[in-house]
């Protein structure tokens, strides 16, 4: 089992008390506003998503490299914050392809309106909001004729048509070297690796392990691990979630004083402030600042000002 949170303590300490058996998982997109807030790094934002989403070591080398040199404080930062728990080829456990923490984060969104009830009725919003869920997806499963989920088979679809560009040489019965893509890599059917290291996080096949087996005449679905296929997401789904049945007469009417804690003024708020990044994906704009277009107040035509203008008097 993997967790992934955002960098708070107390869940840390929550994990290692109620399930320390998980792998916990730091979320990147609370690891990039933290970095845009603290060091001011946009521009090199997409060194930290290379070296938080790179599948192999020297990849994540080398954009630590790029970082280093570009901003030294933030480099130690980063390092300092436990690789294990943001870089997906440190991480102790099988993280597959989840980098954030958006699934529970959209849960929050759908329990929203009801956080001002009373406790018991918000227990009981919750369950019937996840009842539903459960039951949709359960039919949803069930209705599947493939052997893996949806989303894998479009990914199969899309690696297996580049695959077919590949040439493949034979080392031996279970060892091919794939040429094509990105990289020339190395693939082991018998151990169910490959040098990219997509395979290897993500446990599915990647282009060059699909261009091997078909060489091998093995069928890729046999090398999909079985986290994604058809009956493991149905199992996923089908414990269902009843209902409290009976009345709460046995409840003591005890009377509950609210905690003496003090109130600030103003409406109590909801949800959280928004970054930048949201707030200009809900604009559907660019997130960067527009810069003004000057023009010459003496010839009147854009892209340069009166110290600069040519144009005689």
């Amino acid at each position: 089992m993997a967790i992934v949170s955002d960098r708070a303590a107390a869940i840390a300490r929550a994990i290692g008390i109620v399930m320390p058996w998980a792998s916990r998982g730091i979320c990147y997109y609370h690891l990039q506003g933290n970095i845009v807030k603290d060091f001011h790094a946009k521009e090199i934002m997409y060194m930290v998503k290379g070296a938080a989403y790179a599948h192999t070591v020297p990849e994540y080398d080398r954009y630590m490299d790029l970082i280093r040199a570009a901003n030294p404080a933030l480099a130690t930062y980063l390092e300092t914050s436990d690789p294990k728990l943001w870089s997906r080829v440190h991480f102790e456990g099988d993280r597959y392809n989840i980098k954030t923490s958006n699934i529970a984060e959209s849960i929050n969104s759908a329990v929203k309106k009801a956080k001002g009830l009373p406790i018991p009725r918000l227990l009981e919003f919750i369950r019937e909001k996840l009842g539903r869920w459960f039951s949709k997806r359960r039919e949803d499963a069930l209705s599947l004729t493939t052997r893996h989920s949806r989303g894998v088979e479009y990914i199969l679809a899309i690696r297996s048509y580049y695959a077919g560009s590949m040439i493949v040489d034979r080392i031996d019965a279970w060892r091919f070297h794939v040429k094509g893509g990105r990289r020339d890599c190395n693939v082991d059917l018998e151990n169910r690796t490959c040098s990219c290291g997509v395979y290897n996080v993500e446990k599915i096949p990647c282009s060059h392990v699909i261009a091997a087996a078909a060489e091998a005449n093995v069928d890729m679905s046999y090398y999909v691990c079985a986290t994604h296929s058809t009956p493991s997401l149905f199992s996923t789904y089908a414990h269902p979630i009843y209902p409290k049945e009976g009345t709460d007469s046995h409840v003591k009417p005890v009377r509950c004083l609210p905690p003496g804690e003090s109130v600030p003024s103003g409406r109590p708020k909801k949800s959280r402030w928004q970054t930048w990044l949201e707030m200009s994906r809900k604009k559907n704009t660019k997130p960067r600042k527009t810069h003004k277009k000057y023009s010459c107040s003496k010839c009147k035509e854009p892209g340069h000002t009166r110290p600069n203008c040519v144009a005689e008097d």
